[in-house]
């Protein structure tokens, strides 16, 4: 690759960085770096095990392959976010440098060098390793620089990270990034952008999207009150005590949501039915069953990676089923997909219902979660015989 094409982070690594799909990999040259032990740098598969990492030390290489999962974004993408999204990377990514503690490891800033989660949550791909992997030493003014150019390049996008970390004193600035650049310390840095998050709350609440479609509904009900004032009068209580409360808690659980407040959007979704949500809303809730739901790390990791926005929404309302305790509808979802996983977790959850029943008497009781259990113990005997 010629040396004009190289990124920031590959020119300061010294590295090849490969990108294919949702995998990226970290090429060292043995000779280049002062790697002793092969062991220190396998410190790195440790952290953040969201991210699957795969170290390999060849004669004349070292290869570190990270798996993205699919619903994470590369940094060199928050740019295109809404501006409330990428001061929630900034905030977090700003309390994530500041908080470091492992002296051994050390940042590199780049936006080539983080990927963020669906909760606008930074994490870094690559760590320096002390006397083995660049960048050896902590080089503290450095990565303040580095951090407050990465922080204005998402406060104003009219300018890269690299602009902003090279030609500071001759870029035009706005008065939002000068206020980052001049940051003296964490601590201000912080307070700076809580004021530009508390001023974009303020901003967003004077105004409300509209689709095409609901600008023509509007305009039709207007032409229906001035030839049918009664029902009108009716449809509007409709809208007021019901439509717009909905869409209001519709929007709270998707703030909740991003802010990985879990709980909070299930309890603000609560009062609705499955089918009175839109599929963003339920695709929200249905993630936050899933993190709430007892499952081990693993586990939640692959359903996440499989549960998406563009997944039949038969699995998001599955999902709402099996964490509102209702055991019977799941069961019916999964058989309708026809997924043997998914058949047995909702029988396992069913049964657990029954147990739980005390409506019912005792024997039907027992003849019901027999009648689970023995199911169970057929799709288990099915997949070992598969196995």
């Amino acid at each position: 690759m010629p040396q004009n094409e190289r990124t920031y982070l590959e020119k300061k690594l010294d590295a090849l960085i490969k990108k294919v799909q949702n995998r990226i990999s970290f090429v060292f040259q043995i000779e280049k770096i002062k790697m002793d032990e092969e062991g220190e740098v396998f410190i790195l598969k440790d952290l953040d095990k969201q991210l699957h990492k795969e170290i390999n030390v060849l004669e004349d290489a070292l290869s570190i392959s990270i798996d993205i999962p699919s619903t994470y974004q590369y940094g060199t993408s928050v740019q295109k976010l809404p501006k409330k999204d990428r001061l929630k990377v900034i905030y977090q990514l700003i309390h994530k440098v500041k908080d470091h503690r492992v002296s051994r490891l050390h940042l590199f800033i780049s936006p080539e060098n983080i990927v963020v989660d669906q909760g606008m949550t930074p994490y870094f791909l690559h760590y320096g390793v002390k006397e083995s992997l660049p960048p050896y030493e902590k080089k503290e003014e450095q990565l303040w620089h580095e951090l407050k150019a990465l922080a204005a390049s998402w406060v104003d996008i009219s300018h890269s990270f690299e602009e902003y970390l090279q030609y500071e004193k001759t870029l035009e600035l706005s008065e939002d990034s000068k206020k980052v650049l001049d940051a003296p310390s964490f601590a201000s840095l912080l307070q700076i952008i809580e004021e530009f998050i508390r001023k974009d709350k303020e901003s967003s609440s004077h105004y409300m999207e509209v689709t095409k479609k609901k600008w023509k509904w509007f305009r039709n009900s207007l032409i229906a009150v001035s030839i049918l004032l009664v029902p009108a009068i009716i449809y509007s209580f409709y809208s007021i005590f019901f439509l717009q409360p909905k869409q209001a808690r519709i929007i709270t659980a998707q703030e909740q949501y991003l802010s990985s407040s879990y709980s909070d959007v299930i309890s603000t979704l609560q009062p609705y039915e499955i089918d009175q949500l839109p599929k963003v809303a339920k695709f929200e809730l249905a993630m936050s069953y899933i993190s709430n739901e007892n499952l081990t790390d693993e586990q939640k990791t692959f359903v996440r990676n499989t549960v998406t926005l563009q997944s039949d929404s038969k699995y998001l309302d599955y999902w709402i089923q099996i964490g509102r305790g209702q055991g019977e509808e799941a069961l019916k979802t999964a058989r309708f997909l026809e997924e043997t996983d998914l058949i047995v977790f909702a029988l396992i959850n069913y049964r657990e219902n029954i147990s739980a029943d005390e409506s019912m008497d005792s024997e039907e009781r027992q003849q019901k979660m027999d009648e689970i259990d023995r199911e169970i113990k057929e799709y288990q005997q099915e997949e070992d015989s598969e196995s």
